[in-house]
């Protein structure tokens, strides 16, 4: 025979202990009064329907009807199986029998529960200025959601709206709300990345759109770590020429990176020989690096920023022209990369952090938004938008690569080979 644990009860199952007499104690009088009672059925519903209704407890309701918790429990439970269950909202007929508390006068000079409770404040809410600024951010942005707009408030008005605010001004207006499951979870977690600074690395990745009757591609440059589109280019195919002068186009104003991300289109790498594009990039002294074969997921920055172009430019406005789309293309990307803040780099713009101003700016937009005195003080000289700095180019002087088993110094532009590297 198994000897009894002689170990004294935890303080959890002390607690369980203390509500289990806690309720017997409360039923308890019920319980010996009506021992043996039979309940009809339109007694049974009555009693399911103050259970779902939901504003009393199972020990409340057992002593209003004048049975158990174990018997609320089992009618319950027959009543969900045989599908009798009464609906949501369906009012009771049994009168409460529990006797109303006596309230004991409060000692003068204290408040009673009731004065405690705060008056209805009619400040609450948004003002009509409020309300018309979210409606205009969604009307020049329409795939916008809540917490993109919030974004754009905090990092341009110095507003502090939560996203289920905005989200309510949208529904009220009549704009449907669209919600974005998670990421499927699978056995392969994604890989995020994130350049150190910029010009580390850029990305490249050509589109197809329709302008009328034509087709053009898009050929959007992205620099990874500030999101800030440094080049683009609208063409008539996708070719290496088209890449090679895009590029040469965006070193002259932003200087060379050090290395580019593609994916492996004929436009960027060849498959048998080395292709022109690469040879550029040979010349520059500018690594290349490839996605994988056939897993498009290695460049989620660059496609977010091509479907934001489809969604908010293509999708709304129809071009006859390939001058009339290049020319809102300039536009957009000029709005893309100064006048709209990014989710993906904590609500700054892109040239926040291309122009290396991001600290400061997101210094100031905490102060303005938490309405702080020293902000608020200077309130009539501040602005949240900054003048756009001139980009300082980086100069590669001197950088030392392994290429296979080899080392090789690149100094001024000109390739020494070092020699094999030995472990």
């Amino acid at each position: 025979m198994k000897a009894r644990s002689t170990r004294p009860p935890s303080a959890r199952q002390l607690r369980r202990r203390r509500k289990a007499e806690a309720r017997r104690v409360a039923i308890a009088p019920t319980v010996a009064d009506l021992r043996g009672r039979r309940f009809s059925p339109e007694e049974r519903q009555e009693a399911l329907k103050l259970i779902v209704g939901g504003t009393l407890t199972r020990v409340k309701i057992a002593t209003t009807v004048g049975t158990t918790t174990e018997s609320l429990r089992r009618w319950y439970k027959e009543a969900k199986a045989s599908g009798t269950l009464p609906a949501v909202g369906t009012p009771a007929r049994v009168a409460l029998a529990a006797p109303t508390p006596t309230v004991e006068p409060a000692p003068t000079g204290t408040a009673t529960p009731a004065a405690r409770s705060a008056p209805h404040d009619p400040g609450q809410g948004l003002a009509e200025h409020e309300v018309q600024t979210i409606l205009d951010y969604k009307h020049r942005h329409p795939s916008m959601g809540p917490a993109q707009i919030r974004a754009q408030l905090k990092r341009f008005l110095g507003w502090r709206l939560s996203v289920k605010a905005i989200a309510r001004v949208l529904k009220q207006h009549g704009f449907q709300l669209v919600h974005r499951g998670g990421r499927p979870v699978g056995d392969e977690q994604p890989l995020r990345f994130e350049a150190p600074v910029r010009n580390t690395l850029w990305q490249l990745d050509f589109t197809e759109l329709r302008v009328g009757t034509e087709r053009r591609y898009l050929l959007v440059i992205e620099d990874d770590f500030s999101r800030f589109v440094v080049g683009h280019c609208l063409a008539e195919g996708p070719t290496s020429e088209v890449a090679i002068a895009t590029m040469r186009e965006a070193i002259r104003r932003h200087g060379k990176p050090e290395r580019v991300y593609t994916d492996r289109g004929a436009a960027f790498t060849a498959w048998r020989d080395v292709g022109a594009f690469e040879r550029f990039l040979e010349e520059q002294l500018i690594d290349h690096s490839l996605r994988r074969a056939h897993h498009p997921q290695g460049g989620g920055k660059i496609e977010a920023v091509i479907a934001t172009v489809q969604r908010e430019l293509w999708e709304v406005v129809h071009f006859d022209a390939v001058a009339d789309a290049e020319c809102a293309l300039v536009r957009f990307v000029e709005e893309y990369n100064h006048r709209r803040a990014h989710l993906g780099i904590g609500g700054l713009t892109p040239a926040d952090r291309f122009f290396g101003r991001w600290p400061e700016v997101a210094a100031d937009l905490d102060a303005v938004s938490r309405r702080r005195q020293g902000a608020l003080a200077v309130a009539e000289q501040h602005r949240l938008t900054h003048e756009l700095l001139p980009a300082q180019d980086r100069a590669l002087v001197l950088q030392l690569v392994l290429v296979e088993d080899h080392a090789e110094l690149h100094f001024l532009g000109r390739r020494i080979v070092l020699g094999p590297v030995t472990s």
